[in-house]
Parts: structure tokens; C-alpha cells; sequence
């Protein structure tokens, strides 16, 4: 898949329902690397059994992918994921 600086992208992810009109994101994108937060219920897609959070890839460096995600995010205070491409490339779809 062709990932570019601009696109927006559904990234896989667990969600739960949150306090208000929020839902609790957690992405595990590497063996014990993961990315916990809040985001408005709106920027969560529900498909079946999984869920993905939309955000917008803002650098792509060699085989690093980082999107901008809304919400609040606990280990990431600019709230960017930084993906690895090969994982990327199995969970991340265009929008």
C-alpha cells in the first residue's frame, strides 16, 4: 500500500466506550509497544468486530509511518503515532 504525507487513514485498534462522548483507544502496533487514549466516538469506526481510529499521516520517514490522531493520548503527548511501515501495512487503510 502507498501511504503519503496528507492522507487520511483508518488505523486498527481496540475501542471501549469512555467517559462522555468519548471512546478508549489502545493500538498495539509492536510487542509491547503501545499507544492508549481518548478520542471522540466520532473518530472511531466500528466494522464487526474491529475498530479503527481515523488520523492523518503527517510524516513518513524510511520505515517510520507518523499519524495525527485526535484525542488525548497517554504516551504521546503530541498525541503522533510513530508505526512501523511493515506493521502499517497490514493495519492501516485509507480513508
Amino acid at each position: 500500500m502507498t501511504f503519503k504525507k496528507g492522507d487520511m487513514v483508518k488505523i486498527k485498534c481496540e475501542a471501549q466506550p469512555g467517559p462522555f462522548d468519548e471512546a478508549a483507544v489502545t493500538i498495539g502496533f509492536e510487542p509491547g509497544v503501545v499507544l492508549s487514549g481518548f478520542v471522540k466516538q466520532s473518530s472511531v469506526e466500528k466494522r464487526g468486530d474491529e475498530a479503527f481510529v481515523i488520523g492523518k499521516i503527517v510524516r513518513i520517514d524510511g520505515g517510520i509511518i507518523e499519524v495525527q490522531l485526535p484525542g488525548s493520548f497517554f504516551t504521546s503527548a503530541r498525541g503522533v503515532a510513530s508505526l512501523p511501515r511493515a506493521w502499517a501495512e497490514s493495519n492501516v487503510v485509507h480513508v
